[in-house]
C-alpha cells in the first residue's frame, strides 16, 4: 500500500507538497491519484474524510485539513497535514478501518497527535516523515480482519456532518464492504453544498451545509441526454445544453438557407 503525505515547511521557499513515502522510509515527490472532482467536494480548512475507488479498482483514502497545535509558517499561519493511502483490493479492510478510526474520534485529536510525531519540520522539503510511526497509524484501528462484509446498500445517501452521523457511517464501514463501482465513495467534510456532492453521485456524503439530523436518500443523476429528456429532468451539464444549442441554431441556418434559395429561384 502506497502512503502520501502533504504539507509545507516553516520557511517561505518550502510551501505545500505531496511526498510519497517508500516502503524503505526514503520520500520523493509524487502527487497521489486523487479523482478530478475531489477537490471541488472537499472544504480544505476542515477536516475531511475522502473515500474513491479508482479506474483501476484500486482504492485510495484521503484525509486533508489535519491541523497540529502549534505548528505554523513564517507567517504564523497554522500548517495542515493531509495524507492519502493507495490500496488494491485486498487492502479494503485496512482501508475501511483507517476511514472508520478517523470518523469516531472526536475532531481527530488522536489521529492529528499521531500524525504530528510522525511528521516533523525540517530536511530537504521543510517537512520530513518516519515511516514506523506512520505504521503506528495502522494499530491505532481495529483489527481488519474482524470487519464484516455484508453487501452494501447501493442507495446513494447524504446528510449533515454531525457526531450521530460520523459514527453510524463508521458503523457501516466496519459491517460492509465497499460498492464495486469506480468512483467517489464517501466524502465528510465541512462547508460543501449538498448539491454538488449529490451531483457527483457519492454515495455517502455529510457536510455541515445540510439540514436535518438524519440521512437523506436520493436517487444518482444521469447526464446521459435522452434519458434526461425522457424523463422530465433539465440537465444542468454545460456540455449537454451546448450541443442542444448548436443542434438549434444547425436546424435554423439550414431553413434560413433554404428559404433564401427558394426566394433566389423565383
Amino acid at each position: 500500500m502506497d502512503i502520501y503525505i502533504q504539507s509545507r515547511g516553516f520557511e517561505q521557499d518550502y510551501d505545500y507538497r505531496w511526498l510519497q513515502v517508500s516502503h524503505d522510509g526514503s520520500i520523493q515527490p509524487k502527487l497521489p491519484p486523487i479523482g478530478l472532482t475531489v477537490p471541488h467536494l472537499i472544504d480544505r480548512e476542515t477536516p475531511t474524510v475522502v473515500l474513491e475507488r479508482l479506474v483501476d479498482n484500486q482504492l485510495l483514502l484521503l484525509l486533508t485539513g489535519l491541523e497540529p497545535k502549534g505548528r505554523v509558517d513564517f507567517l504564523d499561519r497554522q500548517i495542515r497535514i493531509a495524507m492519502a493511502w493507495v490500496g488494491a483490493t485486498a487492502d479494503e479492510p485496512l482501508l475501511r478501518s483507517l476511514a472508520a478510526s478517523a470518523l469516531i474520534d472526536e475532531d481527530y485529536h488522536r489521529l492529528v497527535e499521531q500524525l504530528n510525531q510522525a511528521v516533523g519540520l525540517g530536511g530537504d522539503y521543510g517537512f520530513q516523515v518516519s515511516l514506523p510511526k506512520m505504521q503506528q497509524l495502522v494499530t491505532m484501528v481495529r483489527n481488519p480482519q474482524q470487519l464484516s462484509s455484508q453487501p452494501p446498500t447501493l442507495t446513494p445517501k447524504i446528510g449533515r456532518n454531525i457526531a450521530t452521523l460520523r459514527h453510524e457511517l463508521a458503523e457501516e464501514l466496519q459491517t460492509c464492504h465497499l460498492p464495486p463501482t469506480p468512483g467517489i465513495l464517501i466524502v465528510v467534510t465541512g462547508i460543501k453544498k449538498p448539491e454538488a456532492l449529490q451531483e457527483a453521485g457519492v454515495w455517502r456524503s455529510l457536510s455541515t451545509l445540510v439540514e436535518g439530523e438524519s440521512w437523506q436518500e436520493f436517487s444518482p443523476k444521469s447526464w446521459f441526454l435522452p434519458a434526461n429528456f425522457q424523463e422530465g429532468i433539465p440537465s444542468k451539464n454545460p456540455l449537454i445544453w451546448l450541443m442542444v444549442l448548436i443542434s438549434i441554431l444547425s436546424y435554423w441556418l439550414a431553413s434560413l438557407v433554404k428559404l433564401l434559395s427558394s426566394q433566389k429561384d423565383t
